[in-house]
């Protein structure tokens, strides 16, 4: 399989300074001109499988790969930023917030295949912040459902996500060849693709971080 990790388009918390950011920002009209950028090259990249964070800046970031591709895109929680959906912007501060309900995405994503843990009580149902071992955690079960579902065959997938998150999941794709705890480039840009081949073999990385399908004004971080 070929394995697409793409960070979602700037968001309107990317574009603040952290005091202003709120729990669920859409994307900018910068963000709407890198995912259509996105949708146009993915389009051309053979895709089988579309599947998206449920923040609202990867839901519409996966919409524009949605009609280039006609892939109906799957939701599933597994790819949401470390820490989940919180409010406030200091450690001490921070609440867990309900994030987006199945009746909220399926009003803007018609059509859209939501896993059944996302109920009318929002996909993070106002838990506490997330821990970096939790989220490491969870990186290893999105692995092993990734390889159970897909290794054996030749699926192109994508999944819509986020910087940090997706920085654990290639430090544990590549824990056997490199410690956990080795350095990932923390410049992830918004709409960066990263490329992933996993066999029942071997895993190789064939792409980190690109953005070529952006022109050079509509590359943000």
């Amino acid at each position: 399989m070929k394995l697409f990790l793409i960070r979602h388009a700037q968001s309107a918390n990317n574009a603040l300074p952290e005091h202003q950011r709120i729990e669920d920002p859409p994307i900018t009209d910068l963000g709407h001109r890198q995912a259509a950028a996105l949708g146009q090259w993915m389009g051309t990249a053979r895709l089988t499988h579309l599947v998206a964070s449920p923040f609202r800046r990867s839901l519409q970031t996966a919409e524009y790969v949605h009609r280039t591709t006609g892939l109906v895109p799957e939701v599933w929680v597994d790819l949401h930023e470390q820490g989940g959906c919180y409010s406030g912007w200091e450690p001490h501060a921070y609440e867990g917030r309900p994030g987006m309900s199945h009746v909220e995405i399926s009003a803007q994503f018609p059509g859209w295949i939501i896993e059944s843990a996302i109920d009318h009580t929002g996909w993070w149902k106002s838990q506490p912040y997330e821990s970096f071992d939790q989220a490491r955690e969870r990186a290893r079960r999105l692995i092993g459902r990734t390889k159970e579902q897909f290794a054996a065959t030749d699926a192109h997938v994508a999944y819509v996500m986020h910087a940090d998150f997706k920085r654990l999941v290639l430090a544990e794709l590549f824990a056997d060849t490199l410690a956990r705890d080795a350095h990932w480039p923390t410049g992830i840009y918004n709409t960066a693709v990263s490329v992933v081949e996993i066999s029942p073999r071997r895993i190789r990385l064939d792409q980190y971080n690109s953005t070529g399908h952006l022109a050079f004004e509509l590359v943000s971080g």
